[in-house]
């Protein structure tokens, strides 16, 4: 009687990325809600995270590292008493604006955001709010 081949796997494991991370990891690390993320990104308080897709699963949101930085630093500044305003200037002085959302102009539309929707607060009737 022959021997048992032992049966190497079909699929090899695959690492986890230390370039980005998505919504699930940043929401259980910093214990803050994936709705919490994504005001802090509508106030500019985050990087807007890249959407993408594999074609099977959906589309996901990856986030950059330094956007678990930028939202751990945040928590860490919201517990110690600060507004979300005071955060913005800190977190814009410490990391700059340029992959932030940008903010609406006082009298101008309001800007797209990285998914091409409009982020003016209007629902389906066109009433604020």
């Amino acid at each position: 009687m022959a021997a048992k081949r032992t049966r190497a796997p079909t699929t090899a494991r695959t690492k986890k990325s230390k370039i980005f991370c998505y919504t699930k990891d940043l929401t259980e690390f910093l214990g803050v809600s994936r709705r919490t993320l994504y005001k802090y990104v509508q106030g500019r308080l985050l990087p807007a995270p890249t959407l993408v897709s594999n074609g099977k699963t959906g589309v996901r949101a990856r986030w950059k590292l330094s956007a678990m930085e930028i939202a751990e630093f945040i928590v860490e500044q919201r517990a110690i008493g600060y507004t979300l305003g005071e955060v913005r200037a800190m977190v814009a002085a410490r990391w700059g604006t340029r992959d932030m959302v940008p903010l609406a102009e006082p009298n101008g539309p309001p800007p797209a955001t990285p998914n091409g929707n409009s982020s003016g607060g209007n629902d389906a009737s066109g009433s604020p709010g």
